[in-house]
């Protein structure tokens, strides 16, 4: 274990501002060594304002002048597979923000690069990291709802980024499906234990895009018969962003966002527990805080890796099928 751990970050837009360069600053024991991305101005202004020792425009530069326990990818969706594979050849360690890459096939192709470079990387599925949802996944586990059998989950938001790149296709590899559903259905993945896909029926909607999809519904259908319903859209929102998460078990119902759990006595449910003090703004924020406190113990052998690269193809070629199935206007059945 190293007292002090050295982190290069690659990319330097909205989320590394917002979100990860504020919490990597509060964070002991983690010391952002340097920064990359195409904007030197920018980068220039990042490395005065968080005391970043060196920032780079050249990215091999960047390597061969620093040693770095973990880099972090935080660029556009079409650059992560040419920079991981770049950044496998100088670090063993990578974060690399959702979506891994645009298609499954290039997830794939990434994955079994870096296998083969031995290198360990967890992919930035933040949503599994909120402490209600942590709570939740611990009641599952648990049994206290017993079988789950459906999960409805939802998400109404502004597009995370308003840069052109996200609303087209060939940089992005999506729309509101790769920048929402994503994630929420990782979150659903994850809390029902990976259960392996029967079929997907989904339909997109371009209301106010023409090269990606600005909402989309699916029904999500396990071949343990599970069920998963999403409906994700940066259109049906107002001001305030909108998070639902309902988990259906035989014996109870967990909710989130608030947390609140309810279980089955007789004909009717008792709650249990009514979570409403944390506001979803902070558990959002804490997400990537857990996310980030975990990576950097897997880094530093006191965790196990989560949120793999593995994990991400797989729920990339669930997405696929998703776009299929949009597009045909047909159920998709996944073969095993």
């Amino acid at each position: 274990m190293k007292k002090e751990l050295h982190i290069g970050i690659i990319g330097c837009g909205a989320v590394a501002q917002i979100i990860h360069l504020p919490i990597l600053k509060r964070m002991a024991g983690i010391k952002i060594k340097a920064i990359c991305d195409v904007d030197k101005r920018k980068i220039l202004a990042i490395k005065e304002k968080y005391g970043i020792e060196s920032a780079y425009t050249d990215l091999k530069k960047f390597f061969v002048e620093n040693e770095f326990d973990a880099v972090m990818i935080l660029t556009p969706t079409n650059t992560h597979k040419e920079i991981a594979e770049i950044s496998a050849e100088y670090c063993k360690s990578l974060f690399i923000e959702k979506p891994v890459a645009r298609t499954y096939k290039e997830t794939e192709e990434l994955r079994k690069f870096l296998e083969k470079k031995n290198v360990n990387v967890m992919v930035g599925f933040n949503m599994r990291f909120r402490p209600d949802a942590m709570l939740m996944k611990s009641l599952v586990e648990a049994k206290e709802f017993g079988e789950p059998y459906l999960v409805r989950v939802g998400w109404f938001r502004p597009r995370s980024s308003t840069q052109s790149w996200f609303v087209n296709k060939s940089y992005a590899g999506g729309g509101v499906i790769m920048d929402l559903a994503i994630n929420i259905v990782d979150l659903a993945m994850w809390m029902l234990n990976y259960p392996d896909i029967y079929s997907v029926t989904a339909y997109n909607f371009y209301h106010t895009t023409k090269n990606v999809e600005d909402s989309s519904t699916a029904m999500i259908k396990t071949k343990t018969d599970q069920v998963i319903n999403f409906e994700v859209s940066w259109v049906l929102s107002n001001e305030n962003e909108f998070f639902y998460f309902n988990l259906f078990g035989k014996e109870g119902v967990g909710l989130l966002n608030p947390l609140r759990v309810f279980k089955q006595v007789g004909t009717s449910q008792m709650e249990l527990m009514d979570h409403h003090r944390t506001t979803s703004a902070n558990l959002y924020l804490k997400s990537y805080e857990n996310e980030l406190k975990h990576f950097f113990a897997a880094v530093n052998g006191l965790g196990k890796w989560v949120s793999t690269i593995n994990e991400a193809s797989a729920r990339m070629r669930l997405i696929e099928a998703i776009y299929k199935s949009a597009q045909t206007n047909k159920e998709i059945k996944l073969s095993t």
